[in-house]
């Protein structure tokens, strides 16, 4: 048996009894955290940014001004270089953007004075200024062919009911011909029309019912008002 007094004299065997030292290290409090672990726990500052910018964008390296990068404040690049996000450098110091950066410069070349890239690299610009939020250079491209093109080709699309379902059985159709006659390929004429009124679901099925020949009846479905 163990007795604790108040002077903390212990009495019994001395093999029973719990020293007091072990006892002050089963009840110690919890360590003061130091000055390196508050400090780590602690928020980022804001990340400041020189007036002329290095970048590391995929491995190719660019040099422009921090305004630049800000010029339009909807963009993704006025957000990453706005100090409130931070972004990690490489080994010489350039900011780094984990993207391929073949395009870059055109995107850099909008931002200061608003050039254009030529033709043959419009749909690849297009892409870039997507990721990078870039709506003023969205607006140009679309302007200039081939988007242009594509825009007033999904225009008119989209004007055209059931367009996809009707797609599927021409091309259903022009396979079958093209094994009939053993070619590698077949051309089938498609007639667009307007009708009075609107098509509703209902009536699409006599659409679809498309054959190489029609009957007098069936004709009459396809005539043109």
């Amino acid at each position: 048996m163990v007795v604790v007094t108040g002077q903390n004299k212990v009495s019994g065997n001395p093999d029973d009894a719990m020293s007091s030292s072990d006892a002050e290290d089963d009840f110690q409090e919890p360590a003061t955290p130091t000055a390196t672990q508050a400090g780590q726990a602690l928020p980022l500052l804001p990340q400041e940014f020189p007036e002329v910018v290095p970048l590391n964008v995929g491995g190719m390296y660019f040099t422009t001004r921090l305004s630049t990068l800000r010029r339009y404040e909807d963009t993704m690049l006025a957000a990453m270089f706005s100090g409130r996000h931070y972004i990690p450098t490489d080994a010489e110091g350039r900011y780094f953007i984990d993207r391929d950066g073949t395009y870059f410069g055109d995107i850099l070349n909008f931002l200061r004075s608003g050039d254009l890239p030529p033709r043959e690299r419009v749909r690849s610009v297009y892409k870039e200024a997507q990721y990078y939020s870039i709506g003023p250079l969205l607006d140009n491209l679309e302007d200039i062919q081939p988007l242009k093109g594509e825009k007033v080709r999904q225009a008119f699309l989209g004007l055209m009911p059931y367009y996809k379902d009707h797609l599927e059985r021409i091309i259903e159709i022009a396979k079958l011909r093209a094994m009939q006659r053993k070619a590698r390929f077949a051309k089938l004429k498609v007639c667009v029309f307007k009708e009075e009124m609107p098509i509703t679901p209902y009536e699409c099925p006599h659409f679809n019912s498309l054959r190489f020949e029609r009957s007098e009846s069936e004709t009459k479905l396809f005539e043109h008002h």
